[in-house]
């Protein structure tokens, strides 16, 4: 059985889960809830956006959706991607069936690489629908009369999402080797609280759970302009190739799989 076939099972399962709903109502609570401020508030948000509009609308938003929310869905759809296997018990099956433990462990992940990019893809979507529906309401919103910043939006979405790859692999691994589902939820959400607290050490840089505040943080400063890659995103690349590797050979010399 092929790569290509056996990432087309995969994608077909999630169709059957919850990851794709918590992707979607995910993507959406943060830029509804903007969408209702805008609408109830328009005088104490129309002055922020005099200049630059759409620049302070989706740094707000990255800012909102960055430090916890973002996080805390990966770790939810890190985990029930291989949850199906362990929750229909079908994990022997899938080892019995024609295709390589390469082409079922890179499958999986990929396709919970997929499921975060159509996060980040509805969540733009969300953010430009949300602010144009506020300048339909009240016409005094300037989103109309200017250009979205889509360089700036582009490279967010980049720089974010590099900046997941350390807790997806961490997670991805976790999820592969813990059967139980709460488990690698409780672990993932315990390092992400303990990086939200300790946000002003000199090694937070080192700390993955940490990395999508900080790219936010590097993009609102304008660090985006000196320097495309910052340290803890080459960081998260570093734990994606370890991580990523360490899963593998977890899953393919484990001795009882399933």
């Amino acid at each position: 059985m092929s790569y290509t076939i056996s990432l087309q099972t995969e994608i077909l399962k999630t169709k059957r889960s919850a990851a794709f709903w918590v992707c979607l109502l995910g993507s959406g609570f943060i830029p509804a809830i903007f969408t209702l401020m805008y609408s109830l508030r328009p005088d104490k948000f129309l002055p922020q956006f005099k200049v630059q509009p759409w620049e302070s609308h989706f740094l707000s938003g990255w800012q909102a959706f960055s430090a916890f929310l973002l996080p805390m869905f990966v770790i939810l759809v890190c985990s029930m991607i291989p949850q199906i296997e362990y929750k229909n018990n079908t994990w022997k099956q899938v080892f019995a069936s024609p295709q390589s433990i390469g082409n079922i462990f890179f499958s999986k992940l990929s396709t919970i690489l997929l499921m975060i990019l159509f996060l980040f893809v509805m969540f733009n979507i969300f953010m430009i629908g949300g602010a144009l529906l506020a300048n339909l309401i009240h016409k005094e919103y300037p989103f109309f009369n200017h250009s979205a910043q889509w360089n700036l939006i582009l490279k967010m979405n980049l720089k974010t999402f590099i900046s997941l790859m350390g807790i997806i692999s961490i997670q991805y691994w976790l999820s592969l080797r813990i059967k139980n589902f709460i488990v690698p939820i409780a672990l993932g959400l315990a390092l992400l609280i303990t990086a939200m607290i300790i946000q002003q050490w000199e090694h937070i840089s080192k700390v993955p759970y940490a990395f999508p505040f900080l790219t936010f943080l590097s993009i609102s400063k304008g660090g985006v302009k000196k320097i495309l890659f910052q340290n803890h995103e080459l960081n998260s690349i570093g734990y994606f190739a370890f991580f990523t590797v360490l899963a593998f050979l977890d899953m393919r010399y484990r001795k009882e799989r399933g």
